[in-house]
């Protein structure tokens, strides 16, 4: 895993849950299902382990309230 909001544009992933990191941004996007099993738990403790991480570095530090992104561009895909 990556220590969030530190060097951007890596990721990781918990199962099909895709955890992306940029300097000012996390996206968490995919699908994470948490099954009533061992290895349910094991996918739950790892997303709140990571969530853990996030909200820690978020209240070290003095934010802003709101940042300004600039919207994602749509690339067209070469392969098509």
């Amino acid at each position: 895993m990556f220590k969030p909001f530190e060097q951007g544009d890596q990721s990781s992933a918990i199962y099909d849950l895709t955890l992306e990191n940029q300097v000012d941004c996390v996206s968490l996007y995919g699908n994470l299902q948490i099954t009533k099993d061992q290895a349910g738990l094991k996918a739950a403790k790892a997303l709140q382990s990571f969530i853990n991480e996030v909200v820690m570095v978020l209240e070290a530090q003095s934010l802003p309230e709101q940042i300004e992104r600039k919207p994602e561009q749509e690339i067209e895909n070469p392969f098509l």
